[in-house]
């Protein structure tokens, strides 16, 4: 185990609970990346769950997935927050599940935990002045050479994964770096609204930016309904949701080649 770096001491007196679970996650991350990413989804299910008890008493439903799509759709839940949440989410829901992890995986959500935690303890206590301190990493074990060429090819797969889920997500959000981002959400705000029930009725996505594709099917659903394009509404829809399907499994055969290699350098850092 790792020891503490304080990054999350700060929380103590403001959530014990998530305080605790996020120190486990930390003193984790290099001895078992799995164990440190299944306390990280626990630590942001606790975190969903106080916020819903708090503003939202009403929901009865406590599927992680539900909350944070329920604190998505009151506003509580930033696009930011949202995607550091769901990373969380995603990475420890594969650890539980027994898809081996590597510990640049763990940081990178260790460090989204942290990003969560100012903004949470605002939340709990409104109006608190957060001190919290820059992020640290835990300081890590002395490694022979072969275990730092894995630990490094692992931090390349795993930056080469973000990149790619990047690029997908700015495509399906359908604006470029210059393009008036805060007015294109604005404008699709009614559709996310009118999707959020199918989303939810689908499941727990592999690629996040699942959701987000819905948009996408609806924009061109419109496309196509135009009469320039001479195309019937059921005829728009089948071809939508073609589209979108095979968009899918694009992604999903992506995300899985992704998890696979990872799993592979995980099992090769292990002890023999």
């Amino acid at each position: 185990m790792t020891d503490s770096s304080g990054n999350f001491d700060f929380l103590e007196k403001y959530d014990s609970r998530v305080a605790h679970l996020a120190r486990q996650a930390e003193s984790y991350v290099y001895s078992d990346p799995d164990s440190s990413l299944f306390k990280l989804r626990l630590m942001v299910e606790t975190m969903a769950r106080t916020l819903v008890e708090l503003e939202q008493p009403q929901l009865v439903d406590t599927d992680l997935s539900v909350m944070l799509r329920s604190l998505q759709r009151s506003g509580l839940l930033d696009r930011r927050q949202a995607e550091h949440m769901h990373a969380i989410r995603r990475d420890g829901n594969a650890a539980v599940h027994g898809r081996d992890s590597t510990t640049p995986t763990a940081l990178r959500r260790l460090r989204d935990g942290w990003r969560l935690s100012r903004w949470y303890a605002r939340m709990v206590r409104r109006g608190a002045k957060v001190d919290q301190a820059d992020f640290k990493p835990p300081v890590p074990p002395r490694t022979d050479s072969k275990s730092a060429a894995l630990h490094a090819q692992a931090e390349a797969l795993e930056e080469a994964a973000e990149r790619r889920r990047h690029r997908m997500r700015e495509a399906l959000l359908l604006f470029g770096e210059k393009d008036d981002a805060d007015a294109m959400r604005w404008r699709l705000r009614g559709e996310l609204r009118a999707l959020e029930d199918i989303a939810i009725v689908a499941g727990e996505p592999v690629v996040d930016a699942d959701f987000v594709a819905l948009v996408m099917a609806m924009d061109l659903e419109q496309i196509l309904e135009h009469p320039s394009w001479g195309h019937s509404s059921s005829e728009a829809k089948a071809s939508v949701e073609t589209q979108f399907t095979a968009f899918k499994h694009a992604h999903a055969e992506a995300e899985e080649a992704y998890l696979r290699d990872r799993a592979a350098l995980a099992r090769a850092h292990r002890p023999s």
